[in-house]
């Protein structure tokens, strides 16, 4: 059992800045003109996984 705000369950709010993150990302790329392939993607996802490690240093997040 998580922490909750309400309904909303903690372990949702970070699965969900995971998700913007990632397509904020790509959604850059993609207007630069660049291409996302699986190592890109991978990147990304890697990136994104840092940043919300420094966000939440301690909430265990990972990459699966």
């Amino acid at each position: 059992m998580g922490i909750k705000f309400g309904e909303i369950d903690a372990s949702q709010i970070l699965d969900n800045e995971y998700r913007i993150g990632v397509l904020e990302l790509i959604v850059q790329k993609i207007a630069s003109g660049q291409s996302v392939g699986n190592v890109e993607l991978q990147e990304i996802r890697k990136t994104v996984v840092e940043r919300l490690q420094k966000k939440y240093p301690n909430s265990g997040i990972e990459l699966k």
